[in-house]
C-alpha cells in the first residue's frame, strides 16, 4: 500500500524509515476507497506500541497531498528473504524468533491491538537476531469504547479459520499466525499451499497447520507448533 524510504531526520541527524502512501490511493476515482483509513490504522496501531521487538512510530504527518509515516530505521532483512531462498535456521534461532515475537505480540494485546497480518514478509531481523514486527496496515484497535478495524483483509496462507467465517475473530488469530510461521521455520514449507481459494478452504475447513512437523526436529517443538496452529482458537 506504501513506499517506504531511507530518510535522515533533519533535525536530530537519526535515521528514520519513512512510509509515504501511494498518491493514486488518494485520488476519488481510486478502487482502494479504504487506503488512506489504513495507513492511519496503521500509524495508530503502532504508534501506541513501545517494545523492543515492534518497530516503533515516531511521527505520521501530511505535506501536500501526501501522507507520511515516519517510523525506526531497521537494518537488517526480511525474514521472507532467507524463506524464499530455502535457508533454514538453527532449532535454537528459529526458537528465539518466534520467543521473540510472541513477546511483541503479548504486548500489542495489551493494549488492543491485533497485528491480523503476521507472516515473514511483515517481519524484520537485525545482523544480532532481534526481530522487529512492522505493518500494522490492517491490524484492529479495540479502545473498550469502540472497536476500529479494517475490512477481512490479509494473507490467506496465514490467516486463522475464524477470520474466514467470521466466527467471533479475536486476538488469538496472531497466534495461529505464529503457528504457520513456526511450521514454515521448521519444514522450509507452508503448510497450507495452492491458489489463494485452496488456501481458504484448507483454512476454513479448520485443518490444523501443525499436522505435519519434519521428523528430525523435537517433539516439544512439534506439540508447541501443533497447539499455535489449531483450528479451534480455544486450544491455541
Amino acid at each position: 500500500m506504501g513506499v517506504v524510504y531511507e530518510a535522515l531526520d533533519p533535525d536530530i541527524h537519526r535515521p528514520v524509515a519513512l512510509k509515504a502512501i501511494r498518491a493514486p490511493l488518494l485520488a476519488p476515482e481510486a478502487h482502494d476507497l479504504d487506503g488512506e483509513s489504513r495507513f492511519l490504522v496503521e500509524a495508530q496501531a503502532a504508534g501506541r506500541l513501545s517494545h523492543p521487538n515492534i518497530v516503533s512510530v515516531y511521527e505520521y504527518g501530511q505535506t501536500g497531498d501526501q501522507r507520511y509515516i515516519a517510523m525506526e530505521y531497521v537494518a537488517g532483512v526480511c525474514l521472507h528473504e532467507p524463506l524464499a531462498l530455502g535457508l533454514r535456521l538453527p532449532l535454537a534461532d528459529t526458537l528465539s524468533l518466534v520467543d521473540q515475537l510472541l513477546d511483541a505480540l503479548e504486548c500489542a494485546h495489551a493494549q488492543g491491538v491485533w497485528h491480523r497480518d503476521i507472516k515473514p514478509a511483515n517481519l524484520l531481523l537485525t545482523p544480532e537476531g532481534r526481530l522487529k514486527v512492522t505493518d500494522f496496515g490492517i491490524a484492529r484497535i479495540d479502545d473498550g469504547a469502540r472497536t476500529r478495524h479494517t475490512s477481512v483483509l490479509g494473507s490467506p496462507g496465514y490467516m486463522a479459520p475464524e477470520r474466514y467465517t467470521n466466527d467471533a475473530p479475536d486476538a488469538r488469530v496472531d497466534l495461529f499466525a505464529c503457528g504457520v510461521l513456526l511450521y514454515e521455520l521448521l519444514t522450509g514449507r507452508a503448510p497450507f499451499r495452492g491458489a489463494a481459494g485452496s488456501v481458504m478452504y484448507q483454512c476454513a475447513a479448520r485443518r490444523a497447520a501443525g499436522a505435519l512437523v519434519a521428523a528430525a526436529r523435537p517433539a516439544r517443538a512439534g506439540r508447541t507448533r501443533c497447539r499455535g496452529g489449531a483450528g479451534d482458537g480455544q486450544a491455541r
